[in-house]
């Protein structure tokens, strides 16, 4: 099998484990507030990966490395990412969060050409466009609740997951899958830890308190391994090999495993709208998935 093929199946076997976490976060988020559980699921996360250093199963080598880049990548995800996604979510309906995070494509188009000089055909143009319109169709039933803050932050959040393809693309020249992801949790776990504290008036109890609950457990060995461990591994291996348009039209591949997820667990209404919408999604997936890429180019230093 081809590098450039194992790249795209691992980016969306990636992107497809971030569908299943909206279930295991709604779980877990039942139990606690959104930084006390993300401060645990980055800190197992982190726990993971220096195992994984320890035990010799994964190489880390930033010596005499710029990591500037790094922290970087770091700042936009998962630390904004995750604000910005979960106070906009929480401000707005999940219809039309679930339309402004469908944006990142077009988003990612753009930044790939201006930052990283990558050019894109028209396919990759129509398959950008036309997965937002499958978002939008898939989330259909109202808009609800709709903040300009909400708006804000949700355009914050979109921003940040393409800039997280563009930065990571950019420098996979210079750092390995596993280093990206070594720096990117290891700033999530500090700051989302230092925030959970704040959150709790400094009171680590609070931190302890839903580790007590089972299903708490389950939902953060999801979390923390599945969707943050394996799944930015490949999506950060991915990247090494495929364009940031298409890492990031793949990023609307996790909206229709999230809805299918809510139809066969949660039994969710599924309408006739919502199964164009996946349909337009899958169809801009594999359409792009053709598009030969080119080396990455290197990212600014600073």
């Amino acid at each position: 099998m081809k590098r450039s093929t194992l790249a795209a199946l691992a980016g969306l076997l990636g992107y497809g484990i971030f569908g299943f976490s909206f279930l295991f976060s709604k779980m877990a988020l039942a139990l606690t507030t959104p930084f006390i559980l993300l401060s645990i699921r980055f800190l197992a996360a982190f726990l993971v990966l220096n195992l994984l250093v320890l035990t010799g199963k994964a190489r880390l080598n930033l010596r005499g490395k710029p990591v500037r880049p790094l922290l970087l990548l770091g700042l936009v995800q998962p630390v904004i990412y995750f604000i910005c996604e979960n106070y906009g979510i929480a401000m707005t309906s999940s219809a039309f969060s679930g339309i402004m995070l469908g944006i990142v494509p077009v988003i990612g188009l753009a930044l790939g050409r201006l930052v990283l000089r990558e050019h894109h055909s028209r396919l990759q143009v129509v398959c950008a466009v036309l997965s937002v319109a499958g978002v939008a169709l898939t989330t259909v039933g109202g808009t609800g609740t709709i903040s300009l803050l909400g708006t804000l932050l949700l355009a914050g959040a979109a921003v940040s997951a393409a800039l997280f393809n563009t930065i990571s693309r950019g420098i996979s020249g210079r750092f390995t899958a596993f280093e990206r992801t070594y720096v990117m949790f290891a700033l999530g776990s500090g700051a989302f830890s230092l925030m959970a504290l704040a959150e709790n008036r400094r009171d680590l109890s609070a931190l302890f308190l839903p580790l007590s609950r089972a299903e708490f457990w389950a939902a953060v060995v999801y979390l923390a391994v599945i969707s943050s461990v394996c799944a930015f591994l490949l999506i950060n291996f991915a990247l090494s090999e495929i364009s940031v348009a298409k890492a990031s039209i793949f990023s609307n591949f996790t909206t229709v495993i999230s809805v299918l997820a809510g139809i066969f667990i949660m039994k969710d209404h599924f309408s006739p709208v919502q199964l164009t919408g996946v349909v337009i999604i899958t169809l801009s997936v594999f359409g792009v998935s053709y598009q030969k890429d080119a080396a990455p180019a290197q990212a600014p230093e600073n």
